[in-house]
């Protein structure tokens, strides 16, 4: 039986849209909403390159996306913001400055009085290390002597061990002391010797202030010098 059912020719391409088939006008922009194609394949599982598999695609977006790769934008990652400091001076007048000043003075003021605790603590310890000095010389001195009694009582010891006679003891005691004695007078002559041109100076100076104050008294110091310098001379 024949149906009155015609088939529907093509329909034409109207102005602002597109017909099935053809290229579509270039001045029309595609819409930009998702389209789903509604199949009955679940997703996943239609072969690849069929109708209904996923379409591959390649260049540029097909390379693994790391968030960690991506850059800090203005929209994007940014990194952690600092607090705002709070309101600073804006008028640098007198008092800022007095103030500052007065900030640094009380900084050299602080460095001072450390400056000065650290010197009497140096003075103390070199107060201390002199008065040690002087104690170590004292003490080396008696150390000195203390060595010269030993030896003389270690040579003692010797004579008494090899039975010396008490006599020849005696002898060598009485030549070492006229030894001693002989180079004590010979050393206190020298020692005037080096001694007796201060002394003179002294004595001419000393008189000089006493004519000075005393014309007078002139001639008696006269006389009482020419003694004096004579005892000087005489040991």
């Amino acid at each position: 039986m024949a149906t009155n059912h015609k088939p529907s020719a093509a329909r034409p391409v109207s102005r602002g849209g597109i017909g099935l088939t053809g290229r579509p006008p270039s001045g029309i922009r595609p819409s930009s909403g998702n389209i789903r194609v509604a199949t009955g394949i679940p997703p996943g599982t239609a072969r690849p390159g069929s109708r209904g598999g996923p379409v591959g695609i390649g260049g540029v977006l097909s390379s693994q996306i790391k968030v960690a790769d991506r850059p800090v934008t203005q929209q994007g990652l940014s990194g952690m913001k600092t607090g705002m400091k709070g309101p600073q001076r804006q008028i640098l007048d007198k008092s800022y400055y007095l103030g500052l000043l007065r900030s640094k003075i009380s900084e050299l003021t602080t460095e001072i009085n450390k400056l000065q605790k650290e010197i009497e603590m140096y003075n103390q310890e070199n107060s201390v290390y002199l008065s040690y000095e002087k104690r170590a010389e004292t003490l080396a001195v008696e150390i000195k002597e203390f060595q010269g009694q030993l030896a003389d009582y270690n040579m003692l010891v010797d004579k008494l061990n090899t039975n010396t006679e008490m006599e020849e003891v005696m002898n060598d005691y009485n030549m070492l002391k006229a030894q001693n004695d002989r180079e004590t007078q010979s050393m206190d002559v020298i020692f005037t010797e080096r001694q007796a041109p201060v002394l003179v100076k002294a004595l001419l100076l000393v008189h000089s202030i006493i004519f000075s104050l005393y014309p007078h008294l002139v001639e008696g110091a006269k006389e009482l010098c020419r003694i004096s310098f004579i005892r000087a001379l005489i040991p």
